[in-house]
């Protein structure tokens, strides 16, 4: 019988504008209140979490920064795996030079080299022009929610000379075509890359991953993979779909993902995935 499940957020649970389909959640619930744990394994912050546990009212255990915390809720416990500092200040200095946006998220809160308004505004004009139409309200797209918690840095010296670790960073950049070949200037000791395209980057430390925590986190609550259930689309998620024998994998998922899981649905998030992940493991009369 499945003990556990794990889910990352975008792409995977929930739909574009932040919300879960309902028959997913019906599900979800369910198995919660059958006394199946519920992990959330996500790329995101936990600023950038907090939205989704309060309007679905989750309290549940939080692998967030590609791996790079643990943590419940409240934050009354927090493990992290921050960057090795030499490697950040290498790898921020080349971005920033050559005009990325760094989100840095650390554990103080997200870092910019640039003032909050001018940070905003660079965001918004990479929303507007990744998406077609209105953008739907939600934490990423408003500006109490991506500006929350918000800190300025003149640079990434600063950051490491006040103690601060970094967990993350994502880098966004504007202009495709500028940054060509900048991909191959990253290869630097101690850091994971994860990105499909050059202007849209993800980084974290190499000595943890959404994969290596799960196995981590599950080894000290006592189950076997076999009993945990684990849903993913993106490349940051093949670490964890790959080493679960019960991995599930949504329609239109990264080729990463595909490969990775065990199942590939034929739902995509906004029309319920891990509804249909759910009902397969309820079909197995595993849950």
């Amino acid at each position: 019988m499945i003990k556990c499940i794990v889910c990352d957020l975008d792409g995977t649970l929930i739909r574009f504008n932040d919300t879960i389909e309902e028959r997913t959640l019906q599900m979800l619930n369910d198995c919660i209140n059958k006394g199946i744990e519920f992990i959330i394994a996500t790329g995101r912050d936990i600023n950038m979490v907090i939205d989704v546990l309060d309007q679905y009212h989750f309290d549940c255990d939080l692998i967030l920064n590609n791996g790079a915390q643990y943590c419940n809720r409240q934050q009354t416990f927090n493990e992290i795996y921050p960057m090795d500092n030499d490697a950040f200040i290498k790898i921020a200095t080349i971005l920033d030079n050559y005009g990325y946006l760094l989100a840095i998220h650390t554990n103080h809160g997200k870092y910019s080299f640039v003032e909050k308004e001018a940070f905003w505004n660079y965001h918004y004009e990479l929303l507007t022009k990744s998406h077609n139409g209105e953008l739907p309200k939600k934490t990423f797209t408003t500006r109490e929610g991506y500006l929350r918690d918000l800190h300025y840095a003149h640079n990434a010296q600063e950051i490491v000379d006040k103690g601060i670790k970094v967990l993350k960073i994502d880098a966004r950049h504007k202009d495709a075509y500028s940054i060509q070949g900048v991909r191959d200037q990253l290869n630097i000791d101690y850091l994971d890359i994860s990105s499909s395209f050059e202007d849209n980057i993800e980084i974290t430390s190499n000595t943890s991953n959404k994969g290596l925590l799960l196995e981590k986190v599950i080894r000290k609550k006592g189950y076997h993979k076999d009993k945990v259930a684990v849903f993913g689309d993106g490349e940051n998620d093949a670490p964890m779909l790959q080493s679960f024998p019960y991995s599930f994998a949504p329609k239109a998922s990264s080729r990463h993902a595909l490969k990775a899981a065990t199942y590939n649905l034929s739902l995509t998030c906004e029309d319920g995935a891990v509804y249909e992940g759910l009902q397969i493991l309820k079909d197995m009369k595993l849950i």
